[in-house]
Parts: C-alpha cells; structure tokens; sequence
C-alpha cells in the first residue's frame, strides 16, 4: 500500500537476537581444592601399599551346651592358626658384603706411613654387586682412598631385601688403614 503523503514507514519490530545466559566458569579455588584431594588420595593410596592386607576372621564360636547330650557337643578343641606366605618371607633387611677381602695397603701410603679411616658409600643392585663407589668419608690420602674404592667394586654383596624380594640400595662400608709397628 502506498502512502500518498509519503510518511517515513518504520522498520518492522524485531525481536532483539536471543542472548545466552552468562557462562558461569568453575572458580579456581574449586579446582585447586580438587587437585588437592586427587594428591591427598594418592599419597594415601601409596602409603597403604606396604601394610599387610590379610584380614583376620574372628575366631569360630564354639558351641558346648552342658545339657546337650555328649554326642550333640561341639568338640572344644581348637587348631592352631595357619602360617600364611607373608610370614614364610625373609625378613627385610639391609645389603651386607658376603666376604671383606683384606685391601692391600698402597705402596705410596705405605712408605710415606699414612693411615686412616674412611667411609664408602656402595650403590649394590638386585643381584648383589657392586655398581657405583663413592667415597662418603675422606681418609685424608687419597691413596688409601682410591685403594678401597677399588677393593670394594670387585666384592659381592648379599642385596637388601624388601617385601620379601632382593632389591637395589646403597650401603655403607667403614674401612680402617692402619700399619703394623715392625716388630
């Protein structure tokens, strides 16, 4: 339809375009307070790894009525508990040399009468040898030194045991050089 006075003709109404709701993100403080319980449940989780899991029955009650005729009677006797694999393990225990072979005296030290004490931090795998010596402890010369590092990486070793089975550690050897007085 024409307008003969030619009058502007507003637009049409339109709805204004939909607008989604605000995202609502998480706060930070949530996510931090979740990571901290995932920690605090895995150091938990790995700490329970070690203790025992074998659960004890409460015992069998035993029935002994005194007015039940002998033959009805539960026996009253009972069986001594069963030793179950965790006890038939060895015991946790440390590395230790299977034999200390006497270390030759160096020549140098000998001569120049040096003695002294030091101490040896040896690294033994699963299988009882020796894989890294370090001395942890100077002696004060440096030939007594280097003659027990080299001594004690070609011992063998008895390996630590954990949890029933032979497993890599670190141990320390004191090893003492000292003279005879020549008699």
């Amino acid at each position: 339809m024409n307008d003969p006075l030619h009058r502007p003709v507003a637009p049409p109404l339109q709805d204004p375009p939909p607008q989604e709701p605000p995202h609502k993100g998480s706060s930070p403080l949530v996510w931090i307070l979740l990571l901290v319980v995932l920690v605090a449940l895995g150091w938990y989780a790995l700490t329970q790894r070690g203790t025992s899991e074998t659960t004890t029955l409460p015992p069998t009650p035993v029935i002994d009525d005194p007015a039940a005729p002998p033959a009805e009677r539960e026996p009253t006797a009972r069986t001594a508990p069963r030793s179950d694999a965790a006890s038939a393990r060895p015991a946790d225990r440390e590395a230790r040399p299977v034999a200390q072979p006497e270390i030759p005296y160096p020549p140098a030290a000998a001569r120049s009468r040096e003695e002294g004490s030091l101490i040896l931090l040896v690294q033994v795998d699963a299988n009882g040898n020796a894989t890294d010596v370090t001395v942890e402890k100077r002696s004060g010369s440096r030939d007594l030194d280097r003659a027990a590092q080299q001594a004690v990486r070609d011992w063998k070793f008895e390996p630590a045991i954990q949890g029933g089975k032979p497993t890599a550690s670190a141990v320390r050897v004191p090893i003492e050089f000292t003279l005879q007085d020549p008699g």
